[in-house]
């Protein structure tokens, strides 16, 4: 699991807000999958669960944070005047 959430933390850097966007959307789908199938059998991995939440939290963060950015980048200055 370290591995995984160090290429996580290295994928979240490199990556353009329409990538980040790619790998939260197929991390909220494993998630799903991954709950439905604890639900009906054992999980060969269950802690993947646990990793796969933190990285759609991971990944909502960064997202909400570079549109922060990107927002405040092109929005007027605050005490501006024409």
């Amino acid at each position: 699991m370290p591995n995984d959430m160090a290429r996580l933390r290295h994928e979240i850097k490199e990556a353009d807000l329409i990538e980040l966007e790619r790998l939260r959307q197929s991390y909220k789908q494993e998630h799903w999958s991954l709950r439905m199938q604890a639900a009906t059998t054992a999980l060969d991995n269950p802690k993947r669960i646990w990793f796969v939440r933190k990285a759609v939290a991971r990944l909502e963060t960064e997202l909400h944070r570079r549109r922060g950015e990107t927002a405040e980048g092109t929005a007027e200055p605050t005490g501006a005047s024409s």
